[in-house]
C-alpha cells in the first residue's frame, strides 16, 4: 500500500487475511520461543568485541542539548532520557566528516554500502516506501555512519506488502547480518522471520511501532512510540486552551487500524471527561485526496467542531478555512510535515488565527535502533523496551524552524541537513 501522503503508511492489521496470518504464525512459533528478552542479539548470539561507545558524557554538551531540542521540539535534560536515548542523541550531535557525508550519499544510492572499516553489518529492513520512510532511512544511515564499528549497511524495502517484508527479512538473515533495525508495522505477521533471526543469533531491534506482547520475546529490544501518552498529553492541551464542554472531530486513515486503536481511546478519555462531545468521526486512507475530501465534507456539513484530531498532517483540513476566510478549529496530530508550518504561515498572512499542537514526527526512531543494536551486539546493557517520551508542543513554538531549503514533505523534525533530506527523498 502506498499513500499519496508522503509520511504515513499503516499496516492492515485488522483485515481478516492478515489476522489469520498473524494467528497462524504466532501459534506455531511462540511455543518454542524463550519468554525472556535482553540477551545480546538472540538466543545463540555471542557479543562482539566492544568498540568505541559514543556516550552522552563524551560529546560537546551544547551540541547535545541542541540536538535533543531539535529532536523533541523542546528542551529536555539529558538526565531525563533513557541512557540509550541519550547516547543516540550524542552520536547524532557529532558533525559528520566530509568522508561520512560522501558515504551517506553513496549509501543512499545503493542497496548496500561498505564503510571501509569496522566489523558489524547493519540491515535496515524498511516496510514501506514513501517520503517518511526515505527520511527514516536517511536518519538511520547517518546514525550508523557515526559508529566506526559499522562495516556495512544493507537496505531492503517491502513497499507495504507483508509477503515482501517477510521475504526481505529472510534475505538479510541469510546474508548473516549482525543487526536488523525495522519498524514492525505488520506486527505479529512477521513473527516467523523474527524467530528465524533470533535462532541465527542476529540482534533485532524494532522501533516506532510496538510489537504484540506475544511477539516481544522474539527481538532483542523494542523502542516503541507511546501513542497513548502522546495523545493524552495533546488532549489535555486542547482542554486547557479551549475549556470544558466543547466538541471535536476525530480522523484516522483506515478503519480499524491498530495505531488509532492505541491513541483514540486515550484522547477520548480526556476529552469526554472534560465534557467534550464528538461531532464527526472519519477516515482518509492517509492520502491527500482522502484528507481533502474529509475536510471539505466537514466544512459543508455545517458542523463546527472546536478541534480536529488526526494522526497525520492536517494541511488539507486547514486550507478550506483559509480559502473561505473562516476561523478554523484547533488541530492536534503526532505527525506534521513542514508543509503544515507553511499553511500556518499562510493563515497568519490571511489574518486567520489557527491554533495547533504537534509532536515531533518520530521519523528518527531508526537512530535509536542502530545505537541500541550496536550496544547489545557488544554486550552492553540495553532495556528490552527502551522508553521514549515524545512531548506535544504548540505549532507556533516551532514556526521559525520552517525554512525554504527544507522540502515540504519532510516530517517535523528531521535531524538531517537540508541537503541530506533531499538526498534521502531522492533515494529509491
Amino acid at each position: 500500500m502506498r499513500t499519496d501522503f508522503p509520511g504515513r503508511e499503516r499496516p492492515f492489521k485488522t483485515r481478516p487475511g492478515l489476522k489469520l496470518l498473524t494467528a497462524c504464525l504466532l501459534t506455531g512459533l511462540l511455543a518454542a520461543c524463550s519468554t525472556t528478552t535482553g540477551s545480546p542479539g538472540g538466543s545463540n548470539a555471542t557479543p562482539s568485541a566492544p568498540g568505541e561507545d559514543i556516550t552522552a558524557k563524551d560529546v560537546d554538551q551544547a551540541a547535545l542539548a541542541a540536538t535533543i531540542k531539535k529532536t523533541f521540539l523542546t528542551d529536555i535534560p539529558v538526565s531525563d532520557l533513557d541512557p540509550v536515548v541519550a547516547d543516540t542523541m550524542a552520536a547524532a550531535s557529532k558533525p559528520m566528516t566530509p568522508e561520512q557525508n560522501q558515504l551517506f550519499k553513496t549509501c543512499l544510492q545503493q542497496s548496500s554500502c561498505d564503510t571501509g572499516h569496522g566489523t558489524l553489518t547493519v540491515a535496515l529492513a524498511m516496510q514501506s516506501s514513501n517520503a517518511w520512510g526515505n527520511i527514516f532511512r536517511g536518519e538511520a544511515t547517518a546514525q550508523a555512519l557515526a559508529y566506526p564499528q559499522v562495516k556495512k549497511i544493507v537496505y531492503n524495502n517491502g513497499n507495504g506488502d507483508v509477503a515482501a517484508v517477510l521475504a526481505n527479512l529472510r534475505s538479510v538473515i541469510a546474508q548473516k547480518v549482525d543487526i536488523i533495525v525495522t519498524d514492525p508495522v505488520f506486527g505479529g505477521a512477521i513473527a516467523s522471520a523474527l524467530q528465524q533471526a533470533k535462532q541465527a543469533g542476529i540482534t533485532v531491534v524494532t522501533v516506532n511501532t510496538p510489537l504484540p506482547e506475544d511477539a516481544a520475546p522474539l527481538v532483542s529490544a523494542q523502542v516503541p512510540l507511546a501513542l497513548c501518552d502522546l495523545y493524552t498529553e495533546g488532549a489535555q492541551a486542547l482542554v486547557k486552551a479551549a475549556g470544558n464542554n466543547k466538541s471535536y472531530a476525530l480522523y484516522t486513515g483506515i478503519p480499524g487500524n491498530s495505531n488509532a486503536a492505541a491513541w483514540q481511546p486515550c484522547a477520548k478519555k480526556v476529552l469526554d471527561g472534560a465534557g467534550w462531545t464528538m461531532t464527526t468521526e472519519g477516515f482518509t486512507q492517509w492520502t491527500a485526496q482522502g484528507a481533502a475530501q474529509a475536510a471539505n465534507a466537514l466544512l459543508a456539513s455545517g458542523k463546527k467542531p472546536d478541534a480536529v484530531i488526526y494522526d497525520y498532517t492536517t494541511d488539507d483540513f486547514l486550507k478550506p478555512y483559509i480559502a473561505d476566510r473562516k476561523t478554523p478549529p484547533a488541530f492536534l496530530s503526532d505527525v506534521m510535515n513542514y508543509s503544515w508550518l507553511t499553511e500556518l504561515q499562510h493563515a497568519k498572512q490571511a489574518g486567520i488565527s489557527a491554533t495547533s499542537w504537534l509532536a515531533s514526527s518520530h521519523v528518527w526512531f531508526g537512530r535509536f535502533g542502530v545505537t541500541a543494536g550496536i550496544k547489545i551486539k557488544e554486550g552492553r546493557k540495553v532495556a528490552t523496551q527502551v522508553p521514549v517520551h515524545v512531548p506535544v508542543v504548540s505549532s507556533d513554538s516551532v514556526l521559525d524552524t520552517n525554512t525554504p531549503d527544507i522540502p515540504s514533505s519532510v516530517p517535523v523534525s528531521s535531524l538531517l541537513t537540508p541537503e541530506q533530506m533531499k538526498l534521502a527523498l531522492a533515494a529509491s
